[in-house]
């Protein structure tokens, strides 16, 4: 009888420190903080998915997914190049000279440090043609950009407009991506020259 008292009152004084010493098990949990967004990368087996990805990776502030969008010369002997609106260029003499890969991480870097982590980009494009040739396709597209920008008193770039020409080349493993691409201002909203020449300094 006095051993099975004893091990009752050890046991009765190991509940005892669990609860004195120890976080209370019958406590709320904290909630686990939300799990990282995942971007929504579509394999571009097609031209109209690049572009899809050039837009969702604008708008979720994704740089890498932003870049896989342009021509590689790792995968291809084609690199990327940037026309901008001769406009542009001419304010900006020599900056577009040779805008390459490594310009537009430049400028998406740039660009994505100075917009508010809350900020919300918004990219609306409207296709007026498509033309097929052999292993490319010439998209030429209407855009707008809206986003929530910081202004200075010189610029504010909550609003762009104009106008796109992408030529996209396929991979020998069907995977599509921008090989030119040329903007040109249809009205005197901001391009998105303008935007590449500020952040791409």
């Amino acid at each position: 009888m006095q051993g099975m008292t004893n091990k009752k009152l050890a046991t009765i004084s190991i509940i005892f420190m669990l609860f004195h010493y120890c976080d209370n098990p019958f406590a709320t949990r904290e909630p686990e903080p939300p799990q990282k967004k995942q971007s929504s990368w579509i394999q571009p087996t097609s031209p109209s998915y690049v572009l899809i990805n050039l837009k969702n990776a604008m708008q979720e502030k994704n740089k890498s997914n932003y870049l896989r969008c342009l021509a590689d010369t790792s995968v291809s002997a084609k690199e990327f190049i940037f026309y901008p609106e001769p406009a542009v260029a001419n304010a900006n003499p020599g900056m577009f000279d040779r805008w390459d890969k490594e310009a537009e991480s430049n400028f998406i870097n740039q660009l994505y440090s100075h917009l508010p982590k809350d900020s919300l980009i918004n990219i609306t494009f409207n296709r007026l043609k498509e033309t097929t040739f052999q292993d490319s396709v010439t998209l030429l597209q209407n855009y707008v950009i809206k986003m929530q920008d910081k202004c200075s008193e010189s610029v504010c770039f909550n609003h762009l407009a104009g106008q796109a020409e992408f030529r996209l080349l396929r991979t020998p493993d069907d995977v599509w991506y921008i090989h030119r691409w040329r903007d040109v201002s249809i009205s005197d909203s901001l391009t998105w020259s303008d935007l590449k020449a500020h952040f791409g300094k």
